[in-house]
């Protein structure tokens, strides 16, 4: 009996997707001071949010991703923090920095299991003096990292919604000022624009390129091509210069035998600097 069409895998396909695990953190009021929150540990030194996000202009996370789990300290109250929706962060506060444990679910669809990450929650300033300036500055400690979930020979129905347009329904420029301003976020095709340079993005390249679609499959074909022919021009000059060497040395061997070592020698010589000068 076949398999539901949604656990067929679409074989020899690799889509991946980037995600960013971090930390922010910003000092707190001291005790005492008014703009201090109520409830509060007086311990308490820093306000942090950890999360998962996607980078700018990709595709929506909720495409793929469930939820995510955080496992913070024990000491905190209901240490594993669960986010079933975006944005997919966690907020506390605290005095020093732990480990903690990440764990991405993906959709159903994607019959995939869960996957595990590790951040560390920075709370204290760090880096070069450049960097802890503009920490300084900006009131605000980041530390962030890029990761990459790979979906390997992906579902069928995984694949379809990694390669539709809905995932990129959020980035979609909102129509301000009636028909007209409506009609200038559309492209010639009649899709949205989307809200980030260089028009829409795929998990695949499209096959035509445009002034909006600076990159494409046809591009990418003009280019290997480009590359076959510097590669035969190379190997071609090769061939030339191995023929040069093997008469060359055809041409050493007869003068060996001819004048001697020491004679061929001298000639070798000769014809290594002509060689030289012609370069």
């Amino acid at each position: 009996m076949p398999a539901p069409a949604s656990n067929k895998r679409v074989k020899n396909k690799r889509i991946s997707r980037n995600i960013i695990i971090g930390s922010e953190a910003i000092q707190l009021p001291p005790l005492g001071d008014p703009a201090r929150p109520k409830g509060i540990p007086e311990d308490h030194t820093k306000r942090w949010t950890v999360y998962v996000r996607q980078p700018e202009g990709d595709p929506a996370l909720s495409t793929w991703l469930n939820k995510v789990q955080f496992k913070i300290f024990n000491t905190y109250e209901n240490p594993l923090r669960t986010c079933e929706n975006p944005p997919f962060e966690v907020t506390e506060t605290g005095w020093g920095g732990f480990a903690i444990d990440v764990r991405l679910h993906f959709q159903p669809i994607s019959g995939e299991k869960a996957q595990y990450r590790q951040h560390f929650l920075q709370l204290e300033k760090y880096g070069d003096e450049k960097q802890q300036a503009q920490q300084e500055a900006s009131g605000m400690v980041r530390s962030e990292f890029l990761e990459v979930v790979h979906f390997n020979e992906p579902t069928e129905a995984l694949f379809e919604a990694l390669t539709s347009e809905d995932q990129w329904n959020y980035l979609a420029i909102p129509a301000k000022g009636g028909k007209k301003a409506a009609m200038m976020a559309l492209r010639p095709d009649g899709r949205p624009k989307r809200g980030f340079p260089n028009g829409e993005r795929s998990a695949q390249l499209p096959e035509k390129g445009s002034d909006e679609v600076p990159f494409s499959q046809d591009q990418e074909q003009a280019l290997i091509q480009f590359i076959r022919e510097k590669i035969g021009v190379v190997e071609k000059e090769l061939d030339q210069e191995t023929k040069r060497r093997e008469e060359t040395e055809k041409k050493l061997k007869g003068l060996r035998a001819e004048l001697g070592h020491e004679a061929a020698q001298q000639a070798a010589q000769q014809a290594s600097g002509d060689r030289s000068r012609r370069r």
